[in-house]
Formats: C-alpha cells, structure tokens, sequence
C-alpha cells in the first residue's frame, strides 16, 4: 500500500503536461500512487497520458466528458489505495519536497487528518508576495478559522488528507460557482475537525493565467455561496469559534462584493449578509468603500 495517492485532473491541458509530470517524478519521496483522472480531453493531453500508463508510471481514469474537476478529484480519492491524499492541478508546480514535508509532518502527528504546506500564487513568471497568516504547527480549529478570517492561507494542492476522513467528509463539494467552491470546502473542512497542522513553508506554486485572471474576476449575480453554509457550519462550534466562522465568511463576501463592484452590479445584498458583530476594522473600512459610487470606488481600489 503507496504511503500517498496523488490524484491530478486533466481536461485538454496537454501544454501543462511536461512540467506537470516531471514535478510529481521528481519528488524526493517515491512513496506514492499516481492517479490521473481525465474528462475528456481532445488535445492529445488523453493520449500522452495513456503511453505514461503504459509504461507504469501513473494510472489513467477516464472519466465521463466535462466531468467537473470536483467530482474527477473524488472520483480519483474513492479509487486511491494509499492512506493519504494529495491533490494537483496541471496547470500549477510541486516543489521537490511536497510529499517528503507531509510524510515529516504526519509522523510527528499522526493523530491528526490534515496536513497543509504553504503556497505562492504565480503570475506568469512572477511570484506574488504572499500574506502571512502567522501561524504555524499544530491548529485547534478556532485558531485555523481566526487565520482564515485574515487571508487564505489554504490551497487545495498544499493540502493532505487522510484518506477515510476525506471521504467521510464527502469530498470536493458541488458548489457552484466555481469561485465560491473552494472557501465553502476549506469552511467545511475546518468546521469538521478539531485541529490541523500547518507549515508555512511553500511546497506548491498556483499558476494563474490570463485566463485564470479573468475567470478570478468574473462574479456572477448572487450571495456568495457560504452564506447559504454558514447555517449548517454553526450547530456544534463554540462561541469564540462561531465568530471566527462569520468573520471568515464576511472577508469571502467582501472580496466578491468588491469584483462585483468593479463589474458595475449592485452590491447592496452582499453588504446586507455581512454579520457586523464579526466585522474585522479593516473589512469595515473595506464595506465603507463598497458604498461609495463605482467611480470613485474603482479610482480609491486602483489607488
């Protein structure tokens, strides 16, 4: 039984694949399945990919046409056999010690069922500077919620996960849009656990593209979908913790309030889903701005 089940998505992102597969051979630790699940790629990534099985170094799933990375990534995680689970996009980079960071970690804590290294966003060939949460090491969950409420210092590919946990959890959730997705997992997930280990040492790049960019930038009409989540979070947390739940979910609100704002839709309703209680002084400043006419408003946030 492999130690780590890496399972990456692909659909049509055959000029990713070279740099994507060469990260993951190149882990210092080789205690590990690799698990690619393709939906339905026409650009030759599907036929690259099968003369990589072929040769026994990754095992292909092809999966049904369009297939959501979401549901490609669980599908990936029902069929692993190793104990933990890490996730990957093709798209994005793993440093060489990605997996050899979280086996250290998981053997000074093996009690625990997430493992979160840090990440840098990449523009192009530009590392972004990256916001400290100030934290470090073993988290209790109000502690990992109150980083969370400061910036987002969790990405899907510097997370493992045990594999049974990660299941019983439910996997990648459904959300849509696919903006919202990701803070309604890390919500979820961080609610459902009693503590996490934390390094804040980067192991993984995400790579955003101009595509990336625009797709970043584009709210739909809407709350934020965890608003909706923040109900079935509540039941269960702690005082302390149920405010850093809200304030997590204000600074969600406020960044797609601010896209929003800058695409000229109404931002009234978002505002109106803000819990004021857990309004941090900076998000406050940050609502203010909201309210004032979009030109003004573009002009201060270009400032």
């Amino acid at each position: 039984m492999p130690f780590f089940t890496l399972v990456m998505p692909v659909y049509n992102q055959a000029d990713h694949l070279d740099s994507a597969l060469s990260c993951v051979y190149q882990q210092t630790l080789q205690d590990y399945e690799f698990i690619v699940v393709d939906g339905g790629s026409s650009d030759g990534s599907l036929e690259r990919l099968a003369r990589e099985e072929a040769q026994g170094r990754l095992h292909l799933i092809e999966a049904a046409a369009d297939t959501p990375v979401q549901e490609a990534c669980n599908q990936g995680a029902r069929l692993a056999s190793g104990r933990w689970l890490v996730f990957f996009d093709p798209q994005d980079l793993l440093l060489f010690d990605h997996l050899s960071g979280f086996a250290d970690a998981i053997a000074a804590h093996p009690h625990l069922s997430l493992f979160v290294n840090g990440h840098q966003r990449m523009e192009g060939h530009r590392r972004v500077p990256r916001a400290s949460c100030a934290v470090r090491g073993v988290l209790t969950r109000q502690q990992a919620l109150a980083a969370f409420a400061r910036c987002d210092y969790l990405h899907v590919n510097g997370g493992c996960f045990r594999r049974e946990w990660f299941l019983e959890l439910g996997g990648f959730p459904a959300v849509q849009p696919a903006r919202g997705a990701a803070a309604c997992f890390w919500l979820r997930t961080l609610c459902a656990l009693e503590a996490m280990h934390y390094d804040d040492t980067v192991t993984s790049l995400w790579v955003v593209t101009p595509e990336g960019r625009r797709s970043c930038t584009s709210i739909p009409e809407g709350p934020h979908p965890c608003v909706a989540l923040q109900p079935q979070l509540e039941p269960g947390l702690a005082r302390c913790e149920r405010h850093y739940l809200r304030a997590a979910i204000n600074r969600q609100i406020l960044d797609w309030a601010v896209d929003k704002k800058r695409q000229g839709q109404r931002v009234t309703r978002d505002l109106a889903n803000l819990r004021m209680a857990a309004l941090r002084p900076r998000h406050l400043y940050q609502a203010l701005t909201l309210l004032m006419p979009r030109p003004a408003f573009v002009k201060l946030s270009r400032g």
